[in-house]
C-alpha cells in the first residue's frame, strides 16, 4: 500500500513538471526572439549614428572637441563658396538682360548682392553698404602722448604750468597741437610791512586770471561704436541677414534657370527672336547653355544650405547648441548601451530556462516511467481480480 502511495505521488507532479518545462521553453524561446531584436536595434542605432556624424563632418570618437574644432572650418568653407559665387557671371547677366528686357527697364538691378560678391569676394559688411575699403592700419600706430605738467612758480609767487618737452601733443595720425602755457597774470599783493592774514582776504575768482584753458581738442573726433557695429565689420558670409539674402538671390537665380529650361524645353527661341529688339544674348541662349548655368549655381546653394552647414553655423553661434548636439550624438550611444544591458539579460535568463529544464527534464521522464510502472502493476491486480481476463487502462496516461 505504501508502495503504491509512493508512486501515486510521484505521478501526481508530471503535470507541475511539464508547465515548468513549458514555461522554461517558452521564455527561452522569447529571450532570443529580444536578443536578435536588440542585435538588430543596436545595429540600427549605430548606422544612426554614423550617418550623423557624416553628415555633420566629424568621425564620432570624441564628439564634443571634434565639433569644436569644425568652427574653424568655417572661413575656409566661406572662402570656397565666395569662388563658387565668382563663376556666375554668366548665368547673373543672362539673368539681368532676361529681366531688364521683359520690364522695359535699362537700370534695372537684379541679385545685387551676389554681383558684388561676384566682383568684390567675401568683403565686409560695412564695405556692401557704404562702398569704403576698411582700413588695414593696426591700432599700435594710434598713440597718445601725454606729458606730466610741471609747476613753477613765477616771480609774484604763482603757479605756472609748462610741458618742457613740447609745447604740442600728437593723437593718432591728425596734428593736434596746444599753445604753450601762457604765464599766468597774478595781481595778488601780499604786501611789504607787514602780512594781514585776517578775514578780510578775499579769494574771488577775479583775483587770479587763469586764461581760457585749451585742451586742443577742436577737430578732434570721437568714434561711438553704435549697436550693431560689430556686425558690419563681419564678412558677407558670415553675418546672417547678408548670408540669407544671398541664399534668397540664389534660389531667385536657381528658379529663373529653372523656368527658363522649361520653357526652352518646349518652345523653341525663334518665339523671342521674332520680338523687336529682343537682346543677341536671350537668342543665342540655347538650352545646354541654360542647364550648365543651373548647374553652376546649385554648388554655392547647396553649400549653404546641406545639414552640415547649418550645423557649422550654429556651432559658431551658440554655446549651447554643442551641448545640446553632444547630448542628442550621446544618447544613440547610450541606446547601444541600453540594448546591450538587454542583451546580457536575455542571455541570463536562457541561461536560467536552460538550467530549469536540465532540473526538471530528469523529474518529468522519472515520474513517467513510475506512472507506467504504476499502471502495468494496477493492470496486473486487476487482471487477477477478473479470472485472467485481460484489462486496460485507458485516458490520459497512455499518452505519457
Amino acid at each position: 500500500k505504501q508502495w503504491y502511495q509512493r508512486r501515486v505521488a510521484i505521478t501526481a507532479g508530471i503535470p507541475l513538471f511539464k508547465k515548468q518545462i513549458a514555461r522554461a521553453t517558452q521564455i527561452k524561446q522569447d529571450s532570443i526572439k529580444k536578443q536578435a531584436d536588440c542585435s538588430n536595434n543596436i545595429n540600427k542605432y549605430q548606422i544612426k549614428y554614423r550617418e550623423k556624424c557624416a553628415d555633420i563632418g566629424i568621425v564620432g570618437d570624441h564628439v564634443r572637441s571634434e565639433l569644436k574644432n569644425l568652427v574653424g572650418e568655417i572661413p575656409g568653407r566661406m572662402s570656397k563658396i565666395a569662388a563658387d559665387i565668382g563663376k556666375l557671371h554668366s548665368a547673373l547677366s543672362y539673368y539681368q538682360v532676361f529681366a531688364r528686357f521683359l520690364i522695359k527697364k535699362a537700370d534695372l538691378e537684379v541679385c545685387p548682392l551676389l554681383f558684388f560678391v561676384l566682383q568684390h569676394g567675401n568683403v565686409t559688411v560695412r564695405q556692401w553698404e557704404t562702398g569704403t575699403v576698411p582700413s588695414q592700419e593696426s591700432d599700435s600706430d594710434s598713440s597718445v602722448e601725454i606729458i606730466e605738467p610741471i609747476e613753477t612758480h613765477d616771480k609774484n609767487g604763482c603757479i605756472v604750468v609748462s610741458n618742457e618737452a613740447s609745447d604740442s601733443m600728437d593723437v593718432s595720425s591728425d596734428n593736434v597741437t596746444t599753445e604753450p602755457a601762457a604765464e599766468l597774470d597774478c595781481d595778488i599783493d601780499f604786501g611789504i610791512d607787514t602780512i594781514d592774514f585776517g578775514a578780510d582776504i578775499d579769494f574771488g575768482e577775479d583775483i587770479i586770471d587763469c586764461g581760457e584753458i585749451d585742451f586742443g581738442c577742436d577737430d578732434t573726433e570721437i568714434n561711438v561704436l553704435e549697436a550693431g557695429e560689430d556686425q558690419k565689420n563681419e564678412l558677407l558670409l558670415d553675418n546672417t541677414s547678408t548670408r540669407n539674402k544671398i541664399i534668397d538671390e540664389l534660389y531667385e537665380l536657381s528658379a529663373f534657370l529653372s523656368s527658363r529650361q522649361e520653357e526652352l524645353s518646349r518652345h523653341s527661341e525663334s518665339i523671342l527672336s521674332e520680338i523687336p529688339d529682343c537682346p543677341p544674348e536671350i537668342q543665342t541662349t540655347q538650352l545646354e547653355n541654360v542647364e550648365k548655368m543651373a548647374s553652376v549655381v546649385e554648388i554655392p546653394l547647396n553649400k549653404l544650405t546641406n545639414e552640415k552647414m547649418r550645423h557649422l553655423l550654429l556651432l559658431k553661434s551658440s554655446e549651447k547648441y554643442i551641448d545640446r548636439l553632444t547630448d542628442s550624438m550621446h544618447s544613440q550611444l547610450r541606446l547601444c548601451d541600453k540594448m546591450e544591458d538587454s542583451i546580457e539579460e536575455m542571455k541570463q535568463r536562457i541561461r536560467d530556462a536552460e538550467r530549469t529544464y536540465e532540473e526538471v527534464e530528469p523529474k518529468l521522464q522519472r515520474a513517467i516511467d513510475t506512472t507506467k510502472s504504476l499502471k502495468s502493476c494496477v493492470e496486473t491486480e486487476l487482471s487477477k481480480k477478473y479470472k485472467g481476463r485481460p484489462v486496460r487502462i485507458m485516458g490520459d496516461i497512455n499518452t505519457l
